[in-house]
């Protein structure tokens, strides 16, 4: 899998009306939520000056950090889905070739032996159906990775507002 790009650490301010021409636009495009242009100003207010509308065309922008980077968070999980994809593939495809080699262990006590598995030890029945199930289970839990990425990403703002009620809570003059 490759590695999805790393997060940005700078903007350049573009034209009015284009993904980057105001600090919503650019907090809407990197963190998917507008209201952050008052972190990108923060980070930058030396910059920008006292107004926060003083961008200009061609300013570079440091962006804020955040632990949370919704965007990137969804690139690696749609890596993961590539992942899951291509093993799941190669599985199948896997299965087909050994289904159509057939009954190549033979008939014979031999045969059987080798296929059924003999004292107490499992044979190629066996043991290639766990391998058949490891390798599914291994796709499986690259899609349940994924997906949780995506759901940690959707709830990054969910959090934030959970954790600040939940720390305000312990004052005790605190509404509730």
């Amino acid at each position: 899998m490759t590695p999805p790009p790393p997060p940005p650490t700078f903007i350049t301010v573009t034209p009015w009306g284009t993904p980057h021409g105001s600090l919503w636009e650019i907090a809407e495009d990197v963190f998917e939520d507008g209201t952050k242009w008052r972190d990108i100003y923060a980070t930058n207010r030396d910059l920008i000056g006292e107004d926060p509308g003083g961008l200009r065309v061609g300013m570079r922008l440091q962006l804020p950090t955040m632990e949370i980077h919704p965007a990137y968070i969804r690139s690696v999980a749609a890596g993961l889905d590539g992942e899951t994809a291509e093993i799941t593939a190669r599985l199948e495809t896997a299965k087909g070739r050994l289904n159509a080699i057939g009954n190549f262990w033979g008939g014979d006590q031999l045969g059987t032996r080798f296929y059924k598995g003999a004292d107490g030890k499992p044979g190629y029945e066996a043991m290639s159906a766990l391998g058949l199930n490891g390798a599914g289970a291994f796709a499986h839990f690259y899609g349940i990775v994924a997906k949780g990425l995506r759901d940690m990403a959707n709830r990054d703002d969910d959090t934030e507002w959970e954790n600040n009620a939940r720390v305000l809570s312990t004052f005790p003059d605190a509404p509730r």
